[in-house]
């Protein structure tokens, strides 16, 4: 507002045009305070806030997560590898399917309830992250940037692959490029639908596996201390609740010593984080979980980034480097 000097020594400004002097601007400015106190008074807002009435202090509070803890018992087991994913054939056990880095393909692995071996099937996925099985196939999800070597872009996407071992199909996440629908970190079966965890997305992503259209969607959790280690899901039919795999390391404490593995329930309607379950030390390390008949399973790949492959106690002849100490073990997880 430009002021200047009046003719008899006092102090003008113009306000759109008009000229005033000082004791008419003063005059002005508490009639427009009163005014617009008036019209706040009237509206019954109080003062400070947006018209929507969120003040600087007004941000809703923490919500507090319900934390229950859990612990693991081996059971058994799979064949050598790096077994990263999980899954229930009601009828017959658990499928398994393993991770590699050399781009050589990988195998899936159907093993009764007791470990024993009952069928391999062979596909075409690349540095399986997550798989399912459902309508009679295995469904594995693809994490190709993890392949030496690999081309450009990686092989990522979801693979159908059948019980003899044809492929049925494969297609990439929606919502990217056609060729490159970024990579996968777990799969899961609901009833004839099939969810994702999407890392390009950042989501968990239902679709219908036969029109490819998805039709729910939600965010991981944007919780710091959960949010870096994102892997297996599952859905629980009894529920209705999404399962998802997750952890925390120690910053000074490197390799299996300074983790800590955990699991979160995710309310389906919502996408709200309903319960946190933190795992007791000496725990398997769970890459993948499973569920059947209310009991919760997992599988320990054994190969856990950015941990050490040097520890000689790991290590098991026939196997790959591992850097867990229960890495290849499919186990029970008893909450407590």
């Amino acid at each position: 507002m430009p002021l200047r000097r009046g003719m008899n020594g006092g102090t003008t400004c113009a306000i759109r045009g008009i000229i005033m002097d000082k004791r008419h601007f003063l005059t002005t400015g508490l009639t427009l305070a009163l005014g617009a106190s008036a019209a706040l008074a009237q509206s019954g807002r109080p003062g400070g806030v947006d018209e929507l009435g969120r003040g600087p202090q007004s941000a809703e509070p923490k919500r507090a997560i319900p934390m229950r803890k859990a612990k693991t018992t081996k059971l058994f087991l799979t064949p050598p590898g790096w077994p990263n994913a999980i899954a229930v054939d009601p009828a017959n056990g658990f499928w398994v399917q393993e991770q590699r880095h050399d781009g050589e393909r990988e195998k899936a692995w159907l093993l009764d309830w007791s470990g024993k071996l009952l069928n391999t099937v062979v596909t075409n996925c690349q540095n399986t992250s997550g798989m399912t099985f459902g309508d009679g196939c295995v469904w594995s999800g693809a994490n190709g940037a993890s392949i030496h070597n690999h081309p450009e872009p990686p092989v990522n996407g979801i693979f159908q692959t059948d019980a003899a071992g044809k492929q049925i199909s494969h297609r990439q996440i929606p919502f990217g490029p056609a060729n490159n629908g970024g990579p996968c970190h777990g799969l899961a079966w609901q009833d004839g639908k099939l969810w994702i965890s999407s890392n390009r997305l950042e989501s968990l992503v239902r679709i219908d596996p036969k029109t490819w259209m998805v039709d729910y969607m939600f965010p991981h959790t944007v919780l710091p201390e959960l949010k870096d280690r994102i892997h297996g899901i599952e859905f629980d039919n009894a529920t209705g609740f999404l399962w998802q795999v997750t952890g925390t390391q120690k910053t000074d404490v490197p390799n299996y010593e300074g983790y800590t593995p955990k699991l979160i329930k995710y309310d389906t309607k919502t996408g709200d984080v309903a319960e946190l379950v933190v795992f007791e030390p000496g725990s398997c390390d769970p890459h993948d979980i499973a569920i059947h008949n209310g009991v919760f399973y997992g599988v320990d790949a054994g190969e856990h980034p950015r941990w050490s492959i040097d520890n000689p106690a790991y290590q098991r002849a026939g196997w790959p480097p591992l850097n867990s100490p229960f890495g290849g073990y499919v186990f029970r997880i008893d909450f407590i």
